[in-house]
């Protein structure tokens, strides 16, 4: 099998990391392949040359917007065409790479990348732009907007926490339609989530059941609004009354979103994206991504 590592160039000079890539080449018998990333655009570019120069399974390393980048590099290719996707969390966050259970140390991670097995997962889409974990909007979009790379650079996923925290007594909630299936909803909400994943914003557990396989989002509201949520659409251990009371959570494999007062960001696996209304759909299956056998993401009924 063919490997490529591709790594996000800001992380390329961490003794870790390269320390990581030689103990692998030397010792793990294995002739890793590295690129570097300086532009979000090398991506697209450098997983093109992939397909082009026969690789079998590209790594992508980095945090969950590095991810990101490559989700959208890899569904811009034909299903037959995409290479397998191993993970090297080496980011601020790692809020997917954390829930799905790869190792912390880069290099654990990157013998699990080359030795692991690839299971087919789901890919969410919003409009036009792919997501493999979580899609925020609301006040998780505004924390991570606006939380300063500096900031991130000091304190990891902590710098999410304080920005939080500054930020919680200015957030207006926001209003607007949601619309799943046959069922519409208006209201206001503190925050939204379309989940693939389980957690973002630097180690928040959104939604503690989701499954990468099983071919619904987890949809979380947190909201004050008593909405009439259809018994098919809400399991009956999501709505946690008991602990908080204003989160909901809808499973569906498709939602829109249409706020009241016009464009607003999210937040695409950390990356910002902006839109006057938001249509997410599932892909089913559509990725062949190299998990832990351990992995809780994994299990999904379909």
């Amino acid at each position: 099998m063919k490997i490529r590592l591709i790594l996000n160039g800001a992380k390329g000079e961490r003794s870790d990391i390269q320390e990581a890539i030689e103990w692998v080449r030397q010792h793990h018998f294995f002739a890793l392949d590295v690129r570097y990333t300086r532009e979000p655009e090398d991506f697209e570019r450098l997983t093109h040359d992939a397909v082009r120069d026969g690789i079998d399974r590209l790594i992508a390393g980095g945090g969950d917007g590095t991810l990101n980048l490559m989700i959208n590099a890899l569904m811009k290719l034909p299903a037959e065409q995409r290479p397998e996707m191993a993970i090297l969390p080496v980011g601020t966050a790692n809020d997917f790479a954390t829930a799905a259970f790869i190792p912390e140390n880069p290099r654990q991670a990157l013998i699990s990348a080359i030795d692991g097995f690839a299971s087919e997962v789901d890919i969410g889409k919003v409009n036009a732009r792919y997501f493999l974990n979580v899609a925020s909007g609301g006040f998780g979009a505004v924390v991570t907007a606006e939380t300063p790379p500096e900031l991130k650079e000091i304190l990891g996923a902590g710098a999410y926490a304080l920005t939080g925290l500054l930020k919680l007594f200015d957030f207006q909630p926001i209003y607007g339609s949601m619309k799943i299936g046959d069922f519409c909803f208006e209201g206001s909400a503190f925050a939204i989530a379309v989940c693939n994943g389980r957690q973002a914003g630097g180690g928040m557990v959104l939604a503690p059941e989701a499954k990468v396989d099983d071919g619904l989002f987890d949809i979380v509201l947190y909201t004050l609004d008593n909405l009439p949520i259809p018994a098919t659409l809400a399991p009956p251990s999501s709505i946690l009354g008991w602990l908080l009371p204003f989160k909901k959570i809808l499973r569906a494999p498709a939602v829109e979103f249409t706020p009241e007062e016009g464009p607003r960001q999210i937040n695409l696996d950390g990356e910002p994206y902006s839109a006057d209304s938001f249509r997410f759909t599932l892909h089913p299956g559509a990725l062949s991504l190299v998990l832990p056998p351990d992995t809780p993401l994994l299990g999904g009924n379909r």
